[in-house]
């Protein structure tokens, strides 16, 4: 293998272009191990990784069971919180039509005593009138 072909594989590596196991692999391939990487250099990252790898998951458990909780304590006060507001509109659309219905008795009783007037009056132009 060409040295430059080597600097080439090692420059990807650099640049993040390739994972260290291809580099590996590119450099096995052209006839050189790689001397940057042992079986225990990759055992320990391999090691770290899956540490990692179960951090994560603890963490992630951790976050799902505290956000259930945080639920579970949430939950009766949001449906307390929705009933309150039902009841409540409920409440104003009761004394809404309360209003309405007491506006509407009240306009009927106007029409009803100007009707009378409008009668008496016409009652009263009928009766002849003294000269």
């Amino acid at each position: 293998m060409e040295k430059s072909e080597k600097m080439l594989v090692l420059e990807m590596l650099d640049a993040g272009k390739i994972s260290a196991d291809d580099a590996a692999n590119l450099l096995n391939a052209l006839g050189s191990k790689p001397q940057f990487i042992n079986k225990e250099t990759r055992d320990d990252l391999e090691e770290r990784v899956n540490n990692f790898a179960k951090d994560v998951t603890a963490f992630a458990k951790d976050v799902g069971s505290k956000i259930q909780e945080v639920y579970k304590d949430v939950e009766p006060k949001i449906k307390k919180a929705s009933q309150t507001a039902l009841e409540k509109a409920a409440a104003m659309l009761d004394d809404l039509a309360t209003n309405i219905n007491d506006s509407l008795e009240k306009a009927a009783d106007e029409v009803d005593k100007a009707a009378e007037a409008v009668e008496k009056s016409i009652d009263n132009d009928d009766e002849p009138k003294p000269n």
